[in-house]
């Protein structure tokens, strides 16, 4: 039962309430004791009665940064408050916890320590080491896979300075950094190959030694440029990279498309876009001999049949039987048509010895020159996603179009098209989803692993209610879909837990509908945010955050291990001064209840929407990782 003091809060927080929402059809609310005033009302009565924040001292200095402020918005968390780095998931290369070497897996949330009361523009996680770009565009690594000694608790370190990076993007042996000029670089992952050839670039050129003395480069990182094959128009620059398995995808400021392999598997499935590449054109062995163009073609066989034909059953009537001088044709064997195929498709070979070609092939100099999409080339391209083997590309006309790898139906291409290979950009049918009467535009996608999400504005024709949808597609064995199922799907398929929502605005006295604001697709799981941020006066609520798919790491967060085929929320994030909610009485074993058959509960994780601070606007932001995931405060500016 409630105190007298948190139900006079709850009656207090019901008259204040000013905005109220809902999951199906709204309508203007008759009275005070509507489900929709309670869902908010006893929220806030939980926020303002089941929570107090003590002002403990943070590392961040709360009032000169502006946090002051700030309600943090998640539930209970009232007050001043630190930026701060949370991370759960898989711990075995002690990515998600670097001061805890001994744990393999992190079950919920963890403050990072490291990046105590500091902002970030970007984080990725590997599975063996991960990476942030710190306010100054810095960028630091930390991991096993990056240290040899990060078994006993190494910290993160500072592996590229003073080139104002906004974005990063890991692969297992390369990391890909583009900085606010628009400049695209590779470097090495490894600790032992960012150091090669620092000396004799401080021996052999003395502009490096200036530039070093006066703050202008890291001559202790080994590191390239990449550059485009297509001269940019006037003004236009690198905005986005986006990394797969094998390949990377970049987007200019103008929405043009361009592609570079990481591997020689880049354009296996046809994901690359991109048939003729340059190698090797900045390699020391390349100097003499000039740059090697290869050609990567799309192993199209994959689409063929993989079976041979049966011989026919022994026990059949004799007249039905060939003539015994006919000739039988006999589909060749697998393997023996296999070896067909693969002897038609040409090799590349970077060098006559496996064991150097290996490592030429891992070398940062292996590709440097960022090559324009030729099918995408005259349309105008606002995202550019890689999954693990396929691209999606969003138009601004509101249009998909995918390649690469369909093998789980990640495409969205449907039944008809449901080709493990698909070399070339394919419009994806999103309007084969829904009824012809109803207009269909693409907002945002999101890939990773093998799985695609596209947020979907849709709008009966002519005076129908517009909503957002979030559709899935592809691998569904660990419930990635979204949709209650653990089966693949060939075809993009309504994520209804978070589709078609609606809130009431009292102000326009109307129902208006709720956008997802993000979707962060990692290997096997993903995250939606909501942009349903209320500002109720004293009390702020934030953006609700949903976690689906894979589980094993318990990269979900939930402390399960369950796979999850719906979304479902997290708890709150454990900020240094949130006290936890008290102990449920046996009187009272739901704790405060909506009045509704809503299963969302109240004390949930949310995340903050856009502030400013020292002229920066920053809003927490959660990323899916390889079987990891973090929330951080990201620089919307930088």
């Amino acid at each position: 039962m409630l105190s007298r003091t948190a139900q006079a809060s709850l009656k207090s927080a019901q008259l204040r309430c000013s905005r109220r929402f809902a999951t199906a059809a709204v309508h203007p609310p008759r009275s005070s004791s509507s489900s929709a005033v309670l869902i908010i009302a006893s929220s806030t009565a939980l926020i303002v009665a089941g929570y107090t924040y003590k002002r403990s001292p943070l590392k961040a200095e709360s009032q000169k940064n502006g946090y002051e402020s700030q309600s943090q918005l998640h539930s209970g968390k009232l007050g001043s408050i630190s930026p701060a780095l949370f991370m759960w998931g898989r711990n075995t290369a002690n990515v998600v916890a670097p001061h805890a070497p001994d744990s393999d897996i992190v079950k919920r949330p963890k403050l990072v320590s490291h990046f105590d009361g500091e902002v970030l523009r970007d984080v990725a996680l590997h599975s063996s080491y991960g990476l942030a770009v710190d306010a100054k565009g810095d960028v630091l690594q930390w991991g096993s896979g990056y240290s040899d000694d990060a078994e006993s608790g190494s910290p993160p370190r500072t592996i590229l300075r003073n080139r104002n990076i906004v974005q990063v993007a890991a692969t297992d042996f390369k990391i890909y950094a583009l900085s606010k000029s628009g400049q695209v670089y590779v470097l090495p992952s490894q600790p032992s190959k960012q150091a090669v050839g620092a000396e004799k670039r401080l021996s052999a050129e003395a502009w490096w030694k200036l530039r070093w003395l006066f703050g202008g480069g890291n001559p202790g990182t080994d590191l390239e440029l990449l550059k485009a094959d297509n001269t940019l128009a006037s003004g236009e620059k690198f905005s986005t990279i986006s990394a797969g398995n094998d390949h990377l995808l970049a987007l200019t400021s103008k929405g043009r498309a361009f592609a570079t392999p990481v591997t020689l598997s880049a354009n296996k499935f046809g994901q690359l876009g991109v048939r003729r590449v340059t190698l090797l054109a900045l390699h020391p062995s390349a100097l003499a001999s000039g740059a090697q163009v290869a050609l990567l073609i799309p192993e199209t066989h994959l689409n063929d049949l993989k079976f041979a034909i049966p011989p026919p059953p022994k026990k059949i009537d004799p007249l039905l039987l060939p003539h015994r001088d006919a000739e039988v044709r006999v589909a060749p064997g697998v393997e023996i048509a296999e070896k067909a195929r693969q002897s038609a498709l040409p090799v590349v070979k970077l060098h006559e010895d496996d064991e150097v070609h290996s490592e030429l092939e891992k070398d940062i100099r292996f590709s440097t020159t960022l090559h324009e999409v030729p099918a995408l080339k005259g349309l105008e391209i606002t995202k550019l996603e890689a999954g693990a083997r396929h691209s999606i590309a969003l138009l601004r006309d509101g249009r998909v179009c995918g390649f690469g790898s369909n093998d789980y139906g990640q495409l969205g291409l449907g039944p008809s098209l449901s080709y493990p290979c698909i070399p070339t950009p394919t419009e994806i049918p999103l309007q084969a989803s829904y009824l012809k009467t109803v207009r269909v535009l693409c907002k945002n996608v999101a890939a990773g692993g093998n799985l695609t999400y596209f947020v979907v504005e849709q709008q009966p024709i002519p005076h129908g209610r517009m909503t957002f949808d979030l559709l899935a597609t592809g691998n569904g064995q660990f419930g990635g879909i979204g949709n209650g199922t653990w089966a693949h799907t060939a075809s993009p398929v309504k994520v209804r837990t978070v589709s078609g929502l609606v809130e009431w605005n009292d102000e326009k006295q109307r129902p208006e509908p709720i956008p997802i604001r993000s979707v962060s697709a990692g290997k096997t799981h993903a995250a939606i945010v909501l942009d349903n941020a209320v500002d109720q006066g004293a009390v702020k609520f934030g953006r609700d955050v949903y976690m689906l798919g894979h589980n094993e790491f318990y990269q979900l967060g939930t402390g399960r291990r369950s796979n999850l085929a719906t979304p479902q929320h997290l708890a709150p994030l454990p900020y240094p001064g949130l006290t936890p909610p008290p102990a449920l009485t046996e009187d009272d074993p739901k704790g405060v209840s909506s009045g509704t058959l809503s299963p969302m509960p109240h004390s949930r994780m949310q995340l903050a929407p856009e502030i400013k601070v020292k002229g920066k606007r920053v809003e927490e932001t959660i990323v899916c990782g390889d079987h990891s995931t973090c929330v951080y405060w990201r620089i919307l500016n930088p």
